[in-house]
């Protein structure tokens, strides 16, 4: 049987989900159209070619674009090559 950290019993029984508790990123990829990345911080680059966030992302690709913008949600339209971390 595993033994779980204080951290991670504390985690569990919240079901407060990983990225916010560790300040991560969370991307999701629909198709290679577009990318929904939740919990970021700021736009850091933006090129039509590629778009850097603050917590070290890079969403690379062609004619990309930002669809909609909130305090903590990005959509990145375009056609999606790579996501880099």
């Amino acid at each position: 049987m595993k033994k779980y950290s204080v951290r991670e019993s504390f985690e569990k029984a919240l079901e407060i989900p990983i990225e916010l508790l560790k300040n991560v990123p969370r991307a999701t990829i629909i198709g290679d159209e577009c990318v929904l990345v939740e919990n970021y911080k700021a736009i850091v680059e933006y090129e039509k070619n590629l778009i850097r966030l603050s917590n070290n992302l890079s969403i690379l690709g062609e004619d990309l674009n930002v669809a909609e913008i909130t305090s903590d949600e990005i959509i990145i339209n375009g056609k999606i090559k790579s996501i880099e971390f």
